[in-house]
């Protein structure tokens, strides 16, 4: 059953009571809802945004522009130490079964976050079931609100049982500024390379305004030696970028 605006509004204030609460603002349209949602029940709020090293420059705009408009303290979370490029000349590029850019670039740098706050933090999140069967088939196990060991913080999912429908109904209500990279590339652009993005039009979308970055995709799948793809496409089988694009 999808919690009503006012029942969110009142159950994002009674956590404040007991966490340190953050909001997980990563540039998408589930996420800014959230934003919101957390502006209207608290005073002073604070979102975390993830860098992942890979993230496309119009998302990085948009999400201090938005922090900015609306006053809310961003708090950048980046890892310097490595470089993504470099682990996947090591460690091959992500998949289903080895998704270590997860773990590396967005539960590392969020974990040592909470670790260096020492407080009992909380965590806002935009993921909802509607997402994908992935999410619901988790989601429906941990519910709405769980303990997160891989960050070493507590995470609430205050729209977990919303739809689409009703995401893009509160965005239109309150004529919420919707990320750019939706029309310009159909999706957030936290990250611009990701393995289950199969999309032909993206990638030339990529090429096309940020050729420096899709050209890293191309070197990292000539550098592997056994001919590694970037691209999963499911059941085992995967395409490669330059083929997709360059053909």
């Amino acid at each position: 059953m999808p919690l009503s605006i006012k029942d969110i509004i009142k159950l994002i204030k009674k956590c404040q009571k007991y966490y340190n609460v953050f909001v997980n603002f990563s540039g998408g349209r589930h996420s800014l809802v959230v934003l919101h949602l957390a502006l209207k029940a608290l005073r002073e709020v604070k979102a975390v945004y993830i860098d992942t090293t890979i993230t496309l420059p119009e998302c990085n705009q948009y999400v201090n522009e938005v922090c900015e408009r609306w006053g809310v303290e961003l708090i950048t979370l980046k890892r310097e130490d490595i470089d993504f490029w470099d682990l996947v000349t090591k460690w091959g590029f992500p998949h289903r079964r080895f998704r270590w850019c997860m773990r590396e670039f967005k539960s590392t740098p969020l974990r040592m976050f909470n670790d260096y706050t020492d407080e009992r933090c909380l965590h806002l999140t935009g993921v909802t079931l509607s997402e994908s069967n992935d999410r619901k088939r988790v989601y429906s196990i941990r519910g709405m609100l769980h303990f997160n060991a891989n960050i070493h913080s507590y995470v609430l999912h205050p729209i977990l049982y919303w739809d689409e429908r009703m995401v893009d109904k509160y965005i239109r209500k309150y004529g919420l500024p919707v990320n750019p990279c939706y029309s310009i590339y159909g999706r957030e652009g936290n990250c611009y390379y990701c393995p289950f993005i199969t999309d032909k039009d993206y990638y030339l979308k990529l090429s096309e305004r940020h050729p420096s970055l899709f050209k890293k995709i191309v070197e990292a799948e000539m550098s592997m030696k056994k001919g590694g793809a970037a691209i999963y496409l499911g059941r085992g089988k995967r395409l490669h970028i330059k083929d997709l694009v360059l053909k």
